[in-house]
């Protein structure tokens, strides 16, 4: 049987796989979570407050961004090109120190280091097809992930709650609604709470 060796999977290949299954491959994380949290009563509040800010930081965005009509500036995105992840990023590190794990707390960093680093590769990418030299301009001027703290721009724009319905966010806060109290069930059963 005459067979082409099968290539290694390099960065397109991971990137490939995460643009194709990023929500299952979250899911799949977060039921592996399941099974190491140990919530407690302390860790829960600790984590609630990375987990509102980082809500409240996700709102904000959605409430600025036009997708692929325009390249935002405004708000958040003054501060970093991607708020909406980096809300996220803080939801997430709020559920890892809500389960009391300090491996689990490490593994969550770098899988979500892993699903979302080629996330924002590849939405640059169809950003600067879509706007080009506009876009190019925005990357050399605000930060991607970490915000700038010199930020202009910030009370330019217009915040708008259509928006944020029409991105569904409020679907989100529905969720962490749900994994908050799914958290604080978890402890129950486990007497960790």
């Amino acid at each position: 049987m005459n067979r082409e060796p099968s290539k290694p999977m390099g960065k397109r290949g991971w990137r490939s796989i995460v643009e194709q299954h990023r929500i299952m491959l979250s899911a799949v994380f977060v039921l592996f979570a399941l099974v190491f949290a140990q919530p407690t009563r302390s860790s829960l509040l600790w984590g609630l407050p990375w987990i509102m800010l980082g809500e409240a930081l996700r709102i904000w965005a959605s409430g600025h961004i036009h997708k692929m009509a325009e390249v935002t500036r405004t708000g958040p995105y003054a501060l970093c090109r991607h708020p909406l992840y980096l809300g996220h990023a803080l939801i997430t590190t709020g559920f890892l120190i809500a389960s009391a794990n300090a491996w689990l707390f490490l593994a969550g960093l770098a899988v979500f280091a892993m699903i979302f680093m080629p996330t924002m590769d590849r939405e640059e990418q169809d950003l600067l097809r879509e706007f080009g030299d506009e876009y190019r301009r925005y990357m050399e001027q605000v930060p991607r992930f970490f915000p700038r703290l010199n930020a202009g721009g910030l009370g330019a724009g217009c915040f708008d709650w259509g928006l944020v319905s029409r991105h569904r966010e409020w679907n989100n806060v529905l969720g962490l609604f749900g994994g908050l109290v799914g958290m604080a069930l978890l402890g129950w059963l486990r007497g960790t709470l």
